[in-house]
């Protein structure tokens, strides 16, 4: 059982995290399920570390948790030559 902080202090074993949702598209928290039937709101940092520490999340799965954030890469535009 490998168990994961949360930013808050507490800690939660990734393998009792049944699904992880949000309350509502306009909230910036998220809720995790356990398998016992207990909810814990987590933040989308959170998130990350929890799919991280059980493998499930991928370099695209990243990339949409930091858009959903707020958080995009920033693209060079070309200087317009004249």
């Amino acid at each position: 059982m490998a168990f994961v902080e949360l930013e808050d202090g507490s800690w939660i074993n990734p393998d009792l995290v049944e699904r992880m949702y949000k309350p509502e598209p306009s909230t910036d928290f998220w809720w995790a399920g356990l398998n016992h039937g207990e909810a814990t709101a987590i933040t989308d940092a959170d998130r990350v570390r929890i799919l991280k520490a059980v493998d499930y999340i991928t370099d695209a799965d990243r990339v949409r948790i930091l858009k959903a954030a707020g958080f995009v890469k920033i693209k060079k535009e070309k200087d317009d030559e004249q």
